[in-house]
């Protein structure tokens, strides 16, 4: 009789192992492929989260930092790091809220508006090629199911 070997993983261990189907590999590799996509469509444009911010600003402005980061997804750090490149770069003008001078409220500019008008249907195409195996209910299914898994954290903004 063999004995068996205490120190490695059962079979359920070593599946989620395997690159093909652990989680964290596949979403991984998503988001590399997702990044080359984005950069060889937008070299020197604006950065996929400096897109959502535009966005988010060309619906409802003035925003103040905190709302930006939280419909955006973005912890404090990060979007405090994307207004201030941003406002240097012109795509949006950040400032003191007269009224309550620990907000810093942020505006569109003309140039964030016309880069976004630019980027979108950039944005469209880099969709569409980085879900072109997917049927769109399986982009729908996708979509819900990595939101449903981001809110289940309890902080969608955490890293």
């Amino acid at each position: 009789m063999q004995e068996q070997d205490t120190n490695r993983p059962g079979r359920a261990g070593l599946d989620s192992l395997d690159p093909l189907k652990a989680t964290g590999h596949l979403l991984r590799r998503a988001n590399q492929r997702f990044v080359a996509l984005w950069s060889g469509a937008m070299p020197g444009g604006p950065t996929s989260p400096q897109l959502a911010v535009l966005a988010l600003l060309a619906v409802e402005q003035p925003l103040d930092q905190q709302t930006i980061g939280e419909r955006g997804g973005f912890d404090k750090s990060t979007c405090g790091y994307l207004i201030d490149r941003m406002d240097r770069a012109g795509l949006i003008h950040a400032a003191v809220d007269p009224a309550n001078r620990r907000r810093k409220l942020v505006h569109l500019t003309p140039e964030g508006r016309s880069t976004l008008n630019e980027a979108l249907p950039v944005t469209v195409q880099v969709e569409e090629a980085m879900t072109a195996s997917l049927t769109q209910s399986e982009r729908t299914e996708l979509n819900r199911l990595l939101a449903k898994m981001l809110t289940l954290q309890g902080d969608a903004t955490a890293p």
